[in-house]
């Protein structure tokens, strides 16, 4: 683990292949369940209503574990930086934004897809 510790772009790697690994096997054993491609992707139509509700609470618990956990010991950590964390604060500051403008992109390509373009 310290190995992944010290390189933080194999540890967003390892993440990214974790999640694909995760939604493959997700499509997989729903194409099971309902029998093939075509009828999985329409249960998913039928409950977009649900699947909306699911991801504003993971995107909210996210939120609030990120704020309540781990922004804390982020900003803990780098305020002994040797400026006294400003830099690591900015860094900070500009990622949060990003990941904030990727969800809403992600988000309204499924908002733009939900209302049938």
């Amino acid at each position: 683990m310290s190995m992944l510790k010290r390189h933080p772009l194999l540890l967003g790697l390892v993440g990214l292949v974790a999640a694909f690994i995760v939604g493959g096997v997700v499509v997989s054993v729903g194409m099971r369940l309902y029998g093939g491609i075509q009828e999985f992707q329409n249960a998913l139509g039928e409950h977009r209503y649900w699947l909306l509700v699911w991801r504003l609470v993971f995107y909210g618990s996210l939120v609030f574990l990120w704020i309540r956990i781990g922004r804390r010991r982020l900003l803990e950590r780098v305020a002994d930086d040797r400026d006294g964390g400003k830099q690591g604060r900015l860094l900070l500051h500009k990622l949060e934004r990003v990941i904030l403008i990727v969800v809403v992109l992600i988000e309204g390509y499924n908002l733009f897809t939900w209302w049938g373009a």
